[in-house]
């Protein structure tokens, strides 16, 4: 079994956007966050990447769909617990429905994006960025 090193064998540096938006390129698992009246709301969804922007899909009667046209954040991550090692990114930016017929089918056929969660989730989601940024921790 390997030992995570001490902390004065790694350093925490900053991710540029562009080493930010390469870590998202696989797509995965994430976090969208945005405001309600009672407080800050964090909601796991799984997505992809197409061009700049964050894709997900969600059914229509949900939170994430309440949000659908607002400003909210987006946090992604990957962590290898043993080694103490990883990177973390956050997005800024503003959610847009896609309603387009054309843009929903080019959304399905570059992304490919399957839904974890059961039932019809078929609301196409966009993150457009306003910022990016991102940090990770590695060995020295």
């Amino acid at each position: 079994m390997l030992l995570g090193r001490s902390a004065q064998d790694r350093v925490l540096r900053a991710i540029s956007p562009a080493e930010c938006l390469d870590l998202l390129e696989p797509g995965g698992i994430g976090r969208v966050g945005f405001t309600t009246a009672d407080g800050v709301v964090m909601l796991p969804v799984n997505f992809a990447i197409c061009g700049r922007a964050i894709i997900f899909r969600t059914a229509p009667d949900t939170l994430l769909a309440l949000h659908a046209n607002a400003r909210l954040s987006f946090e992604a991550d990957h962590f290898d617990e043993p080694l103490h090692e990883g990177w973390s990114v956050l997005v800024l930016g503003h959610a847009h429905e896609v309603s387009d017929e054309r843009d929903v089918q080019h959304l399905e056929d570059v992304t490919r994006l399957q839904p974890w969660a059961p039932g019809a989730r078929d609301l196409y989601i966009r993150i457009v960025p306003t910022h990016i940024s991102g940090r990770c921790i590695q060995p020295r």
